[in-house]
Parts: structure tokens; sequence; C-alpha cells
């Protein structure tokens, strides 16, 4: 790694902010919280003192850190509410469209508490990024096996949670 100059941060911010900020709001519904999480990001970035120079693995970290600060926001229990909607199987889902998306983002904030961090990362880049398995293996430096096991895992979590729910009903 190696010394990042104000220069190198200023053109980083210049050309991922948007990118990083739509993510955001993505995941978050408050445009204010969005804008906050953008920030904490890049603070991120620039703590790291990441090599920016290999684009692709800026981008990977970006998306790495923003989804996991989204998801420690979404677990907070200021933010879970005590139900969920029902169409959970949607989030198991193979395939979301962008419409599906927005359904699928209400969804993951209700089983934030549900799913180990791994599981919902992947869940997240997957059903509300849009990314595909090799796409978020690099964003999760993991191989898309790995990213194969981690969704049926969180697609086999919400199946039972979903079947204990309708018994309790």
């Amino acid at each position: 790694m190696g010394c990042l100059s104000d220069d190198d941060v200023a053109e980083a911010y210049r050309r991922y902010f948007p990118i990083v900020l739509r993510k955001s709001r993505r995941m978050l519904r408050g445009s204010n919280e969005a804008q906050d999480l953008a920030q904490e990001t890049f603070l991120r970035l620039w703590e790291s003192r990441l090599d920016l120079r290999d684009a692709r693995a800026t981008t990977a970290w970006l998306y790495s850190t923003c989804t996991r600060l989204a998801i420690d926001r979404l677990r907070s229990p200021a933010r879970r509410s005590d139900h969920v909607d029902e169409g959970a199987e949607a989030i198991a889902s193979r395939e979301a469209d962008a419409e599906d998306r927005s359904h699928h983002r209400h969804l993951l904030y209700e089983l934030a508490g549900v799913l180990p961090a791994p599981e919902m990362e992947a869940a997240v880049l997957s059903r509300v990024d849009g990314l595909n398995h090799q796409e978020i293996a690099q964003v999760l430096d993991v191989g898309e096996r790995t990213v194969r096991r981690l969704l049926a895992r969180a697609d086999g979590r919400i199946t039972r949670w979903r079947a204990t729910r309708e018994l309790a009903t």
C-alpha cells in the first residue's frame, strides 16, 4: 500500500462517490442516511490507504465496505421493525429485475436480524445490487463456489424462517 495524496483521494471521490451514493440509497431509505453512509465509506477509504490504481479492486473494496456498513445500520435495533412483509420468498428467488429490487430492499431491512453477515452481504449484492456470482466473488474476495453456498444457505434460512412465522400465525 502506498501513501495516498490529497489529489488521489479527491479523484477517487469524484469518480466513485456517485456509485457509492446510489448503492447507499438502494439499501437505505433515507437520502440523508444514504449520504452519511457514502461519506463514511469514503472516510474508511481514506483511512485504509488502499492503492487506488486498480479500478476493479477499488470498486470491489467500496462495494464491500458500503454493503457492510449498510448491514450494520440495518441491524441497528432502531431500524428493524417487529414484523416482516409477506413475500419474503422473493428474496430467495434466483433472479431479480429492477422492479423486484425495491421489494427485496424492503425485505432485507426486515431480514437483517435473521441472516448472518456473510449471507446477508451475498444476498444484498445479488438481490439488491444485481451482481452476478463472479462479481460477488470479487467484491467479497471469495470463490464463486462460496458465493453459491452463501446464497443457498441464505435461501434455506429464509425458507425455514418463513415456515416458523407461518406456524406462529
